[in-house]
């Protein structure tokens, strides 16, 4: 029985490549359009017809779904694959050494929570330049009641 139980070992490797992957992917084109971005501040014929602010907001928000997947695929390998050893837990960064999943859910709670914040920056700078409907609202509300959330987990 306990054999079987180890093979979930497997599968949490699994998730650690695939987050690994997705966050590459989000990183590169994060850059690509970052990029893009740079490329119509430093044009200036072009500069007019775009909005390299936005471009570049809406590169940080896939630079940041890429920090949260990073953090989730190594807050997993260091739970799931690696053995506990005093020694390696010493060259860890200290946002790493965390002991069990409540440790990484908090961490990827206020992971999360900064991108949605950035994101919703994003959402109301570009509503800057459209007319605002009730949906604008729904990321404010979602960072709200997350903040409060995480806020009453940590007290308790």
């Amino acid at each position: 029985m306990f054999e079987h139980l180890l093979k979930i070992r497997y599968l949490a490797l699994v998730i650690v490549v695939l987050s690994m992957l997705h966050a590459i992917a989000y990183l590169v084109m994060g850059t690509r359009i970052a990029i893009q971005g740079y490329l119509h501040v430093l044009d200036r014929s072009t500069a007019s017809q775009s909005r390299p602010g936005m471009e570049l907001l809406h590169s940080l928000d896939f630079m940041f779904v890429s920090l949260v997947l990073i953090v989730l695929a190594l807050g997993i390998a260091k739970l799931f694959l690696l053995a506990p050893d005093p020694q390696r837990e010493a060259g860890l960064p200290a946002w790493l050494r965390i002991e069990s999943i409540a440790e990484l859910k908090v961490l990827l709670w206020e992971t999360i929570l900064t991108t949605l914040l950035i994101a919703g920056l994003s959402e109301m700078i570009e509503g800057l330049f459209t007319t605002l409907d009730w949906k604008a609202l729904m990321t404010p509300a979602a960072i709200l009641i997350l903040a409060v959330s995480l806020f009453f987990m940590k007290k308790a």
